[in-house]
């Protein structure tokens, strides 16, 4: 289940990110990095590749972050993100 609060507190970190306030960039981590990781172990079943497909899974984030749509979960684009970094 999510938390609209959560949904909010990214939207609004992706807009700062996108008029480049970089450190929404940590807030983002710090929210979703670690359960990120541990979904990445789950596929992967290697926490050393789990740790480099979630850090770059956030480079990802950052490269593309005017693609974002703000309609959207910022979590179901992340993890489509990290997914197709698996892939």
């Amino acid at each position: 289940m999510t938390d609209p609060a959560t949904d909010e507190q990214d939207r609004a970190d992706m807009a700062r990110l996108v008029n480049a306030q970089d450190a929404a960039l940590n807030d983002l981590m710090a929210r979703h990095g670690q359960k990120l990781f541990h979904y990445l172990i789950r596929l992967l079943q290697d926490e050393a590749e789990a740790g480099d497909l979630a850090q770059e899974a956030f480079v990802r984030v950052y490269l593309h972050r005017a693609r974002f749509d703000s309609r959207q979960r910022f979590s179901t684009w992340l993890y489509a993100i990290a997914t197709n970094l698996v892939r």
